[in-house]
């Protein structure tokens, strides 16, 4: 190697630490990666050994065994599942949680802008976010340190580059239509969930797929929109019945709280379930087994998802998008035309 190729010596380190404003103890944690070091600082140091031509890859932090998780909120059932499939994975992989919740913080639904604050205060391994997304700032703010993101469910189109966790909508949607068209019908409502969410769009396509492969037509009137809210959804179902000489023979709500709308707005019109019009929700929530009859639904793999998402984080290099299975589980909701 020539002297024009060796690489300069790093300066001592208290040259450093007097450049940086910082203690030479401070310079030794950045250099060799140890926790205790506000990202502020780290870039001080590193702005100064960079000046001198020092590699700076080596101030990486060296991440520790803690993972945030911030949700959209922890007042539902879905998010309770996910978040115990997470735990059950960190328990088994020796990661700690720190866990997070949107709700009540900001009016976007993203996380807060505090939330990076408190994240600079440890040495997270990688961020989980359950049903939102970070804002461009905070993934810049993410990607200038390294830590990854997985986002789980999300509800909007996730970021470019950002890895996803998701439930397989398109098919369970198709499968319950599937199950309903072998049951003999033929005029086969949907009830959608809120436009511009991910698998609202994946549900819609899934249920239009299916009536295609069958051969069977859909009419515009039956596609009606209940923003995955009972209330939405019981008022959905009834204009749609009211507007319709020959109201559909089964119905499928996107979500199992819609379904509950659907049942709703059927008995105000006297009709009976399943023997004049057959239902089919989405989720199986807890829901499903608490109405009359007991709700078909198609099963959503909530802890599996979480614990995928855990793994997807530490695995180093998770796929653009994770999609697992769900399942038709037949109730008494439906029967045969």
């Amino acid at each position: 190697m020539t002297a024009a190729n060796t690489p300069a010596p790093l300066p001592k380190l208290a040259v450093i630490a007097r450049e940086a404003g910082v203690s030479v103890a401070t310079v030794s944690k950045a250099l060799n990666g140890r926790s205790g070091v506000s990202p502020h600082t780290r870039r001080l140091v590193a702005d100064v050994l960079e000046r001198r031509g020092y590699p700076r890859q080596r101030l990486k932090p060296r991440r520790g065994s803690l993972v945030d998780v911030m949700l959209q909120g922890l007042d539902s059932a879905y998010a309770l599942a996910i978040l115990g499939g997470v735990e059950d994975a960190a328990w088994r992989l020796g990661v700690d949680l720190v866990v997070s919740a949107v709700v009540g913080r900001t009016k976007n639904g993203q996380p807060p802008p505090a939330w990076l604050d408190r994240m600079s205060a440890r040495d997270s391994a990688g961020v989980l976010l359950v049903r939102t997304c970070p804002t461009a700032a905070q993934r810049s703010w993410l990607a200038d340190r390294e830590i990854p993101v997985v986002i789980v469910d999300p509800r909007r189109k996730a970021p470019p580059g950002v890895p996803v966790v998701v439930s397989a909508n398109r098919a369970g949607a198709r499968a319950a239509v599937v199950h309903l068209v072998g049951l003999g019908h033929r005029r086969i409502a949907v009830v959608t969930g809120r436009p511009g969410v991910p698998c609202t769009a994946e549900r819609l396509a899934g249920y239009r797929e299916a009536m295609a492969g069958a051969g069977l037509p859909v009419d515009p009137r039956w596609e009606v929109c209940g923003n995955f809210q009972r209330d939405d959804a019981l008022r959905a179902t009834r204009a749609m019945l009211g507007a319709l000489p020959d109201p559909p023979t089964a119905v499928l709500a996107c979500s199992d709280a819609m379904a509950v709308g659907v049942f709703q707005a059927l008995a105000e019109y006297g009709c009976q379930v399943p023997g004049d019009v057959s239902v089919v929700g989405f989720d199986d929530s807890v829901a499903a087994t608490h109405i009359t009859p007991a709700l078909t639904t198609v099963r959503q793999p909530w802890s599996d998802l979480g614990a995928a998402a855990l793994a997807a984080l530490l695995s180093g290099g998770a796929p653009a998008r994770t999609e697992l299975p769900t399942t038709l589980i037949v109730r008494d909701s439906t029967a045969a035309t």
